[in-house]
């Protein structure tokens, strides 16, 4: 959990620096999804597709929620991307709220992934940070170099966002960032 306050900070950080810093170096956006274009994420689909769940945008609030499917447990997915892990890459989440019963989870879902990745790469384990917090992680040190090895340094595939914690579970999200660069 330190360690994820302190990749917030560092970002933050970076972020003030780069923006008065007029040359190249330090963190670019490479892709950033709003609240609103997280309420039109559909609901994941596992290898044995049997875990959906629903995003709905508040407009007035400006989050959207994510809840788990039918069966007690999910959430929902990206569009596809590819990420480019040959660059320092990095994700970031903004969550609003989640209720103090509740978790949430990010993983990465190969497209076409290798045996043993079907049901993803964690990117968040199972946490309960909330308040407009921003969770940041480096997928480099976070995959590993085995696996960004295993997949040529290019990785092709989706996001998924999961409620944990009971039948009823639902995050809060604000925003969905990744970077590539220098911190």
């Amino acid at each position: 959990m330190k360690k994820f306050l302190t990749l917030a900070v560092v970002l933050l950080a970076s972020l003030a620096l780069a923006a008065c810093n007029s040359d190249s170096s330090g963190l670019k956006v490479v892709k950033q999804f709003s609240a609103e274009d997280m309420g039109s994420w559909t609901g994941s689909i596992t290898p044995d597709e049997t875990a959906f769940g629903t995003a709905t945008y508040n407009a007035e609030g400006d989050f959207t929620v994510i809840r788990v499917g039918e069966e007690s447990w999910g959430g929902v997915q990206s569009p596809t991307l590819t990420l480019d892990l040959k660059e320092q890459t990095y994700v970031a989440l903004q969550v609003k709220e989640v209720n103090d019963a509740f978790k949430w989870t990010v993983k990465f879902v190969p497209t076409n992934p290798i045996e043993g990745h079907e049901w993803g790469l964690y990117v968040f384990e199972d946490n309960g940070m909330k308040w407009n917090k921003y969770t940041m992680v480096d997928l480099n040190m976070q995959f590993g170099q085995d696996i960004i090895d295993a997949y040529d340094g290019k990785i092709e595939g989706v996001f998924w966002i999961w409620a944990a914690g009971a039948a009823d579970a639902n995050v809060e999200v604000l925003s969905f960032t990744i970077f590539q660069g220098d911190i």
